[in-house]
């Protein structure tokens, strides 16, 4: 009979509408996940690069840098730590370097580091397998292909269980460096060798099953292999460009059958998910590029076309992507290191919204001179809410670039905790939102002399900015929220230079 009961109340519109009229009584403290200024890539206006000024800054010595005024920290130092400098960098833009609680943050080479991530202090060494990559959904888990054994590595103890011996193959490779798990961890592609030939593997951690196969023989230079963050396609890229059979970019579904040409060009990429949750492709378009007026694409993985994403005269070529900001989809983040002579996003680290909008952020400029060779590439890559981003740089000084390598670096987007009281008097005075529950359009109306609106932030109960729209000192604006599931959203508003929070219901 009490279930009956709970679930009439449960299922009662008006009931659960008091609920959370009742829940937006109390105050709301949220973490929010702010990100730089949106803007229109057609109205940038990109300066001359300017090297740095000053001594190459101190390991674990914090400073403001002046782009977006985030906080960057050099995390490594061959010296500290008493190793070569190898392994004070990180791996790969492709390479997700924070676990999934962002506690831990491994670098490169066997052992490896292993940094508080939070402090971004030594912690240890750690014998991580082979392409170690961090689980997505456990923290203190890694997988890795030593051999022909699938492992999880164990960051605690130091220690690593097989969960599959691939006996059919001499060896196995976990995507020759460039492949990810799916987000649930569930799907993973390997390449399996016997002598010169290979076999596409997606490999179901979960069951321990094999999803399906394709044998590639020796033909061909394969560039590497993965699934994709859904888990609903596997990806090859080969290192030649072209339509042909070893050529370009091929998806397939997970159990490897329906074979799809995806683009010709293979370049430097990442695989992340846009705006509208399509698996796609992130990539440069390379030499073409130039040519098409186009230097940044995003392909979906279902064959449902390509979107040009970044378009600026003179363009941009000679970087790496990274859609390691898993918790953030609809954004790819570029680490550009083409050249100095260059204005375009010249030693820049940006994002780019993955809709064709050309809407961009800008973090921050590297520093990074790549001319000693590629272990100085930079490789950005975010954390997984797109708020940190680990580098490497040799901060143009010449006593790094004698280096194989250079250390380590993290960007720090400022961060801050919005709090919310219903009944503070100054805001219900100035700022009326209705209406309230809302199922598409609220709309945001001013009262009071002079008082304008410059801009409004949308962020989800987790506190992930969901919208960072520009106002033109109005004093009234209309946002469309239909999209977003039902559900608590704070919205935040720039009130005549204060920030002002409201709880809104999406229903």
């Amino acid at each position: 009979m009490k279930k009956n009961i709970t679930n009439k109340f449960l299922n009662n519109r008006s009931l659960t509408r008091a609920f959370l009229f009742t829940f937006l009584t109390f105050s709301l403290n949220v973490k929010a996940q702010n990100y730089p200024e949106q803007i229109l890539l057609s109205t940038v206006n990109y300066q001359p690069y300017q090297s740095p000024s000053g001594s190459l800054p101190g390991y674990l010595e914090p400073f403001t840098e002046n782009l977006s005024g985030s906080t960057i920290t050099r995390i490594s130092d061959k010296d500290v730590f008493g190793t070569t400098s190898q392994k004070i960098r990180h791996n790969y833009a492709k390479d997700q370097t924070w676990n999934s609680d962002g506690t831990l943050i491994k670098l490169a080479g066997y052992p490896a580091a292993i940094l508080d991530g939070e402090t971004f202090e030594f912690l240890y060494w750690r014998d991580i397998p082979s392409y170690g990559r961090w689980a997505n959904t456990e923290p203190n888990y890694m997988y890795g292909t030593p051999g022909n054994n699938f492992v999880k590595f164990n960051v605690l103890t130091n220690t690593k269980v097989t969960l599959r011996s691939f006996d059919e193959y001499d060896s196995i490779d976990f995507g020759f460096g460039e492949g990810n798990q799916s987000n649930d961890d569930k799907y993973v592609g390997i390449i399996g060798k016997n002598g010169s030939n290979r076999t596409l593997v997606v490999y179901n951690i979960h069951d321990d099953v094999i999803e399906g196969t394709k044998d590639i023989g020796s033909s061909g230079d394969l560039d590497w292999f993965s699934v994709s963050q859904s888990g609903n396609f596997a990806v090859a890229m080969w290192r030649a460009e072209g339509s042909g059979p070893t050529q370009g970019v091929k998806s397939y579904d997970i159990n490897m059958q329906n074979e799809r040409h995806i683009h010709n060009v293979t370049e430097h990429a990442d695989l992340g998910i846009d705006t509208n949750g399509n698996d796609v492709l992130v990539s440069y378009q390379g030499a073409s590029g130039w040519d098409q007026g186009s230097y940044i694409y995003s392909a979906r993985l279902d064959g449902g076309g390509v979107t040009n994403l970044f378009e600026y005269p003179g363009g941009i070529w000679g970087g790496h992507i990274s859609c390691r900001n898993t918790d953030r989809p609809g954004w790819a983040y570029i680490s550009e290191q083409c050249c100095t002579d260059h204005d375009v996003a010249s030693r820049e680290i940006f994002a780019i919204k993955l809709d064709g909008s050309g809407i961009i952020e800008r973090y921050t400029k590297h520093h990074n001179d790549v001319s000693p060779g590629n272990g100085h590439s930079t490789m950005a890559v975010p954390n997984r809410d797109g708020t940190k981003i680990l580098f490497a740089s040799n901060w143009d000084d010449s006593s790094i670039k004698s280096d194989p390598n250079p250390p380590a670096w993290i960007l720090e987007y400022p961060q801050e905790s919005l709090s919310v009281t219903e009944n503070e008097v100054t805001t219900e005075n100035t700022v009326k939102v209705y209406p309230n529950p809302v199922t598409d359009v609220v709309n945001i109306k001013l009262s009071g002399q002079n008082t304008t609106l410059a801009t409004l932030q949308l962020h989800d109960i987790l506190g992930r900015m969901l919208v960072n729209k520009k106002i033109e000192n109005e004093s009234s604006a209309s946002l469309n929220i239909s999209s977003y599931p039902t559900g608590v959203y704070l919205l935040t508003m720039d009130v005549n230079g204060k920030k002002v929070t409201k709880k809104i219901i999406k229903e």
